[in-house]
């Protein structure tokens, strides 16, 4: 375990399909842990919880390997990297983030992140519920997030108008309708309510936790999450201080979640980083030994698959919601704009040339600053 999730933790840069690919071609194709086809199941089970698929996935083959101490053990690996180098970096920008010139440059990478984003979204649009009621849903999502509703609200609904459309089309088709299990589609929905004057660990343990339980579909989708529940709060998070910390983790290694971190040292310094990389990864550690369950049961009561649809759905739109924040935040001229629409149509064509989209940015923001003088 240790061969495996000690260098991937260092080497794991450009996002979940990078991850996912490189722990494939290491335990499928070096190892032989296990086949491609058993690889793929395992993965879109992770995709039916909430939180970082691709963390979840390295959780699950750890326990897979070598029970609960190799699930531990992947944990440490995998994740522990990304939250030490953010620590790291939370702290520098805490002394040279006000500076013009790397305000500037990161600039850039925060344009090419809306570029990341975007592309993010579009393959996402594949999963869930397809045709009339999905585009609904996605739109609804959308304008949901533009206009800042509470993204947990954004999520039910997803899951509810697709369970309805679902039991509709039950109906209509002379089959058993599923109203009995609309309260247990999206159970996990109900979470935690910090008061907006809370502040210290506890309240920010608390959020982050929250998040870490609900945030389905992608990291991308933390976005919305972090601009309701921290910014323009009491916590006194900026919208510039969110695109930035996913602008720096997708130059570093590991999950995107790690974004945790460096918010934390934002609010309350390292210690508040550390309780908030702990708190957003906490749930998949309980809810990734509960795979096998979720699957047999989402198998077996169509009603919660058809509400988990929705769910994804809105995801997409809420990730979508989450590139036009970003925008505003990033797009300050022209230079700004052909980088993201650049970076899109370099994934577009070259799905995992991530780092190179990122390397744009960086040659941006040094562009803008040299415009600037």
């Amino acid at each position: 375990m240790a061969a495996v999730f000690a260098p991937l933790g260092w080497r794991a840069i450009g996002g979940p399909a990078v991850h996912v690919a490189l722990m494939e071609r290491e335990v499928v194709g070096r190892r032989c842990w296990l086949d491609r086809d058993e690889f793929s199941r395992l993965f879109a089970a992770c995709n039916l919880l909430p939180g970082p698929g691709s963390t979840q996935l390295a959780l699950l083959l750890g326990l897979r390997r070598a029970g609960v101490r190799g699930m531990l053990l992947a944990a440490v690996l995998f994740i522990g990297p990304a939250v030490l180098v953010m620590l790291g970096l939370a702290e520098l920008y805490l002394h040279v983030g006000a500076d013009r010139q790397v305000q500037l440059v990161l600039l850039g990478v925060d344009a090419a992140v809306v570029g990341i984003v975007a592309r993010a979204a579009v393959d996402l649009s594949a999963l869930g519920r397809r045709g009339i009621a999905g585009i609904v849903i996605a739109a609804a999502a959308l304008a949901g997030g533009i206009l800042q509703l509470n993204p947990l609200v954004v999520l039910a609904g997803g899951g509810l108008i697709s369970y309805v459309v679902w039991a509709v089309s039950d109906v209509l088709h002379g089959r058993d309708g599923g109203g009995a299990h609309v309260a247990a589609a999206v159970p996990w929905l109900a979470a935690v309510t910090v008061p907006a004057a809370a502040t210290g660990l506890v309240p920010l343990a608390l959020i982050f936790l929250k998040i870490g339980a609900v945030a389905f579909g992608s990291g991308y989708v933390l976005l919305p999450f972090l601009h309701a529940d921290l910014v323009g709060g009491s916590f006194h998070v900026t919208d510039r201080q969110v695109a930035d910390a996913f602008a720096l983790s997708q130059v570093t290694p590991g999950p995107v979640f790690a974004v945790a971190a460096f918010l934390g040292v934002q609010i309350s310094g390292i210690p508040g980083g550390v309780v908030a990389a702990l708190a957003i990864f906490a749930p998949s550690l309980v809810l990734v030994p509960l795979v096998n369950v979720v699957v047999r049961i989402t198998e077996a009561q169509h009603a919660i698959r058809a509400a988990l649809d929705g769910v994804v759905v809105a995801a997409v739109g809420l990730i979508a919601s989450a590139c036009v924040v970003l925008a505003r935040v990033s797009f300050a001229g022209p230079i700004e704009v052909v980088t993201a629409v650049a970076v899109f149509a370099l994934l577009w064509r070259w799905p995992r040339s991530q780092p190179f989209g990122l390397a744009l940015g960086i040659a941006a923001g040094l562009l803008v600053m040299a415009t600037t003088r």
